[in-house]
């Protein structure tokens, strides 16, 4: 299946989508930093399409694709953020998928975003995006989904959204279940516990506390506790690692952009192993 990627970032969504056997037709992507580190890592060709600001693009400019991937900016509903909603620009940014949709009409829509969106504005926000979708003809599927649930050892919850063209599909994408529970009802996996730090509402880098764990995941264990935890902060290799990207990937990214970029590119990544097993269903 052909597949545009909107609002790129660096690839997460391509990269998951091109592991499940999809092709990618183009992409979407105004930090210029971010594109020069997608353009090497999935060797994009000149003849590809690309659309460097969504609100310049008109309809008729997209190539031909079935599904249109993107995770759209979640600053607006963050709660590291101000949760400013649709007052803030980058939250209405939605809008403009739907205003290219409205004409182009593609059968998929496969969306991303903070699991705050849920509750954004005692969820009256979630409820216009869905009233979006229904009134542009889409069937619209969605469940919260807990990156340590797939592979990666970090605790990362977002909300995906699949939207199918008409009604009555029958198609079922979601929700994802394992041994008869929704993934993100499984135990969690015990692992050196990573965190983030934030000031003033910015993320200032990724640690991992090495040789201790939270004390209730501990009492469950029945271990000891360590006495002498390592904080130390995370090399960007190792957020790239977390989000699902191979080494191969990261070299390429690392060799065009500084290490502050290559750390704000890993964490607005989307999770490439959550990315591959949904897009595998579609």
């Amino acid at each position: 299946m052909k597949f545009i990627d909107l609002f790129s970032g660096i690839g997460g969504f391509r990269l998951g989508m091109e592991m499940a056997g999809h092709e990618c037709v183009g992409h979407c992507e105004i930090d210029e930093f971010a594109d020069k580190s997608y353009r090497a890592m999935h060797d994009v060709k000149g003849d590809e399409w690309y659309g460097s600001d969504i609100r310049a693009i008109k309809p008729g400019d997209l190539p031909e694709a079935e599904c249109w991937c993107g995770g759209f900016p979640c600053q607006s509903f963050s709660v590291a953020g101000k949760r400013r909603g649709f007052e803030d620009m980058r939250g209405t940014l939605i809008f403009e998928v739907f205003r290219l949709a409205a004409e182009r009409k593609p059968e998929i829509l496969f969306l991303e975003n903070v699991a705050g969106l849920l509750n954004h504005d005692g969820g009256r926000t979630f409820g216009t995006i869905l009233c979006g979708l229904w009134e542009l003809g889409y069937d619209v599927q969605w469940q919260v989904l807990n990156s340590k649930h797939f592979g990666v050892p970090q605790n990362r919850k977002r909300v995906f959204i699949i939207g199918y063209l008409g009604s009555g599909s029958g198609r079922k994408v979601l929700p994802i279940r394992q041994n008869g529970k929704e993934v993100d009802g499984i135990q969690r996996q015990y692992t050196n516990t990573l965190t983030t730090r934030y000031e003033g509402g910015q993320a200032t880098g990724s640690y991992i506390v090495e040789g201790q764990q939270h004390a209730q995941e501990i009492k469950q264990l029945n271990q000891p506790k360590h006495s002498n935890p390592r904080i130390r902060r995370l090399t960007p290799r190792e957020c790239f690692r977390l989000q699902g990207f191979p080494d191969e990937y990261f070299d390429r990214a690392a060799a065009v952009n500084s290490d502050s970029q290559l750390y704000k590119q890993a964490g607005n990544l989307v999770t490439v192993n959550v990315i591959y097993k949904i897009a595998k269903r579609l």
